[in-house]
């Protein structure tokens, strides 16, 4: 059966990743290793993280790890990502992800999540695709590759005619910029596979994992505190 929108709404989801700054990029392959990065990422004060689609040999494991780490971690928010079309969102949905992400902007996977009340993250990357999500009534949006697509500047001037967006920021996103995108009033968070790198997952440093999420929610806090 499907869990859609687990009792979450677009405007709950946005207030909970705000609240967390930075959303960790986890590319797992085993629904166990996806809970020993989610413990990680807690024990560091991350509270979200995403889940990809990226492969579709590994999409059974992808639905295992969301709702392994929605079992076993109930604190984090967990997101499915590299959503590309209806079908791969009903299965992020069907295995309890809270919300769903994709890279570009497909109107039909877009009309999909809305008329079924999941909530969506849509990639924009120009005002026109902008305007093509608050069409679906949507105002946070991921804001993606942020770094090739202009980075700190574009989003300072999309805050001019999209006053009521917020984004997730994504793509070249890393330690030591993330306090700069962080800084800019219309991001909600940073998104990004530093917190959890692939190298750190692969030989099991978890405790790496840890302390890479502390300086990352450190930075969180610092915008937080204004500091």
């Amino acid at each position: 059966m499907m869990r859609a929108a687990l009792n979450e709404s677009n405007e709950s989801v946005e207030s909970l990743l705000s609240a967390a700054g930075v959303l960790a990029v986890a590319e797992v392959r085993q629904a166990a290793e996806a809970v020993s990065v989610a413990e990680a990422l807690l024990g560091g004060g991350v509270r979200a993280m995403e889940i990809a689609f990226r492969d579709v040999r590994f999409f059974d494991e992808s639905e295992r790890a969301i709702a392994a780490v929605r079992e076993r971690c109930p604190q984090m928010l967990v997101g499915a990502a590299t959503v590309i079309n209806p079908a791969i969102a009903d299965r992020a949905a069907a295995s309890g992800a809270q919300f769903i992400l994709s890279a570009g902007f497909n109107p039909k996977t877009v009309e999909h999540c809305v008329s079924r009340g999941l909530p969506m993250i849509p990639g924009v990357c120009t005002p026109g695709e902008i305007e093509q999500a608050l069409e679906f009534g949507l105002t946070t949006l991921k804001f993606f590759p942020a770094e090739a697509c202009g980075g700190t500047a574009m989003l300072s001037a999309l805050s001019g005619p999209y006053p009521q967006v917020r984004f997730v920021a994504s793509g070249g996103i890393g330690a030591s910029n993330a306090a700069a995108y962080l800084a800019c009033g219309n991001v909600a968070a940073v998104s990004g596979s530093w917190v959890s790198p692939k190298s750190a997952i692969a030989r099991g440093d978890f405790a790496a994992i840890t302390s890479l999420a502390a300086g990352a929610s450190a930075l969180a806090a610092a915008r937080r505190t204004g500091g």
